[in-house]
């Protein structure tokens, strides 16, 4: 049980059954009412260029820091966070909407039907439309085509179908096709080496990319380093962290 003497008094019961009286001298912290705002999900520059802006008091930014991470693509600023009243501006490299849509590297299995669909309504993305062209027409037909050549085969046995399907796709089916897509928003399309995965057993189809993975791999870390570098020009003591 406490007793208060005063505003800067007071006695507490102690073990034993003894009084204590706590003396408080001197202004208590003042009561701050979080008057930041929170800037999350916008392109990656938006911190450098947060700090460019007018209204920055250096004397902040040791209460300030940065993390970010090339893994989840994003740039984070807490300014004057120490005493939790201060901005978070977040940047981030968004895939763009254009290459998302292929999926890529995403293990999204297409029948050949619907992936004929999609790169003729899509053709405008390749390199070489006659190309785009030859992939409808041998996606449309691939099923037809083996199962032609697995009626006129004269071994019935179980594994018949699955070979001759999987001569067929390997002599129609281009090995690979170059597509021109934008990688991240706010940047300029890219080419990339696709390949067509097929399965001779349900004529399902993935699409896959060694060369797109490289490509947003080493320009994550570029575009992100480079914005580093720009932020550290403007304020050297500002922390930086990798998360």
């Amino acid at each position: 049980m406490s007793e208060v003497l005063s505003e800067n008094e007071i006695i507490t019961d102690s073990e034993g059954g003894t009084k204590e009286i706590i003396i408080r001298r001197g202004e208590a912290l003042p009561q701050l009412e979080y008057n930041g705002y929170t800037i999350t999900g916008m392109a990656i520059n938006a911190v450098e260029e947060y700090l460019k802006k007018a209204g920055i008091d250096p004397e902040n930014i040791p209460d300030s820091f940065v993390v970010y991470s090339y893994e989840s693509l994003f740039l984070k600023l807490r300014y004057n966070d120490r005493l939790g009243v201060g901005d978070t501006v977040e940047g981030v490299l968004k895939l763009h909407p254009e290459l998302s849509k292929w999926k890529i590297n995403q293990a999204q299995a297409y029948d050949n039907h619907s992936l004929a669909r999609f790169i003729k309504m899509n053709r405008h993305f390749f390199q070489d439309k006659n190309i785009a062209m030859r992939l409808v027409s041998e996606l449309q037909d691939v099923r037809v085509k083996t199962e032609k050549q697995f009626e006129t085969a004269d071994n019935r046995r179980g594994d018949a179908k699955e070979s001759i399907a999987q001569k067929v796709i390997e002599s129609n089916i281009p090995d690979s096709f170059i597509l021109n897509l934008p990688i991240f928003v706010g940047t300029a399309p890219r080419s990339v080496v696709v390949e067509i995965e097929i399965n001779p057993k349900d004529f399902s189809c993935e699409l896959i990319s060694p060369d797109l993975k490289e490509i947003i791999d080493i320009e994550t870390r570029a575009i992100i380093d480079e914005q580093l570098e720009l932020i550290k020009k403007l304020y050297p003591e500002l922390r930086i962290f990798q998360q």
